[in-house]
């Protein structure tokens, strides 16, 4: 009988160890959030804590590599297996890959700019033709104007300020204080691409629309890899930085400096945050005004964000997709840019996976993709919807977010 009851045991303890690793990777925005970490260590990618959502949903073993959004969905797309791949290592300054071992395809990604249409054909052209990838959006996260300047311990921004600062119009510190600080302002910017920077365009491009750059209108872009020489490279002093902590290490790096980056990612080497009055008029700073209230959506399916913004306005534009089917959702970009209340500059963040293709791995991936919609793992994550996180929780009126959406989309 103990031989039988130790065999028994040695059986469930080989099942349990032999659980698929769910691999995936993508915007370092959400990282802390998802994984309890912003940074991964060297080679390899991150393995969720205790408190957050990968580490507190109770299912198969997750790793996340952050890898940028953009990046994390051409790995999901896996068309361009030379640059965006799976396999690999993932601790590299600009990682292109989730760190996989022997995956032909990743089992998520995280992004927060909503697919583009190139992106979403890029998915079925490396998948092929009748798959479709599956997305909706997870949780919001404040998106921080972090600073370092000696003489300021803290420091209010109006709009105006802002735009000017990230428009090349406010260059000296004396226009940002009233103690008589002066010297001139260094930006530090994103220059992968960024899911950050397209939640920041979408702020901007609302609130400044009549705001001149040195070298082009503000355009609500992710691919700042390609469009920097266009934005803050036109200054004197501006150096980019990949991560959302890569710009909080660079603001950390220069006295003087002003950055982007989200919240969560903490504020190193005497960078702090900077207060930010919205234009109803009501100051918030968002380590302390973010995360308990959940942000109110409306979700949107079967649309994707045009290759290019609007001409004239810098607007990011949905159109149409070549198929439906419900599964790629995402929330207006219009609806974030500037809120009526609370801390103005967020960030919508989005899980996505593959409809097809998942095989004996598919009620784990649905009970991972289903994780942000679920009340029980809500109150056991002490990463998000709670001060200080710099994350707060979605709430959809329509209940159209939850595990039954889910499961309809991971079909497979």
């Amino acid at each position: 009988m103990k031989f039988i009851a130790g065999a028994i045991f040695m059986c469930l303890a080989s099942a349990a160890s032999a659980a698929t690793t769910l691999v995936g990777g993508g915007a370092t925005l959400p990282a802390i959030g998802y994984t309890g970490s912003a940074t991964n260590p060297a080679g390899s990618p991150i393995t969720p804590a205790a408190g957050s959502l990968f580490g507190s949903y109770g299912g198969n073993p997750v790793t996340y590599c952050p890898t940028g959004s953009g990046a994390g969905k051409k790995v999901l797309a896996g068309n361009d297996p030379t640059n965006f791949q799976v396999n690999g290592t993932c601790g590299s300054t600009t990682p292109t890959n989730f760190g996989g071992v022997g995956l032909t395809q990743a089992f998520f990604a995280g992004s927060d700019a909503p697919l583009s249409l190139t992106e979403y054909n890029n998915y079925v052209l490396g998948h092929g033709t009748g798959t479709q990838p599956t997305q909706l959006p997870a949780i919001a996260g404040a998106v921080g104007i972090a600073f370092k300047k000696t003489g300021v311990n803290a420091l209010t921004l109006s709009e105006d300020q802002i735009c000017g600062v990230f428009s090349g119009r406010i260059t000296d510190w004396k226009d940002l204080t009233a103690n008589a600080v002066t010297g001139p302002i260094n930006v530090a910017y994103r220059s992968d691409g960024s899911g950050t920077s397209f939640s920041f365009l979408n702020h901007l491009t609302a609130v400044c629309p009549t705001v001149a750059h040195p070298a082009t209108s503000f355009q609500t872009l992710q691919a700042y890899a390609t469009g920097a020489s266009s934005y803050f490279s036109a200054y004197a002093s501006s150096v980019g930085a990949s991560g959302n902590a890569g710009v909080t290490a660079a603001v950390a790096a220069t006295d003087g400096s002003i950055g982007y980056a989200e919240v969560a990612n903490g504020v190193p080497g005497g960078v702090k945050i900077a207060s930010v009055t919205n234009t109803a008029g009501t100051t918030i700073n968002p380590l302390t005004g973010f995360g308990p209230t959940a942000i109110a959506v409306n979700v949107v399916f079967d649309k994707a964000i045009a290759d290019a913004p609007a001409t004239g306005t810098g607007r990011p534009v949905l159109v149409s997709l070549p198929v439906t089917g419900t599964c790629v959702g995402l929330v207006s970009p219009d609806d974030y840019a500037n809120p009526a209340s609370g801390y103005p500059i967020i960030a919508i963040t989005n899980l996505l996976g593959n409809k097809q293709g998942n095989g004996t791995d598919t009620a784990a991936v649905r009970t991972l993709l289903g994780s942000p919609y679920n009340t029980a793992i809500r109150t056991a994550v002490t990463k998000i919807g709670r001060a200080a996180t710099g994350y707060a929780w979605l709430s959809n009126a329509a209940g159209v977010l939850s595990q039954t959406k889910v499961d309809s989309c991971i079909v497979n």
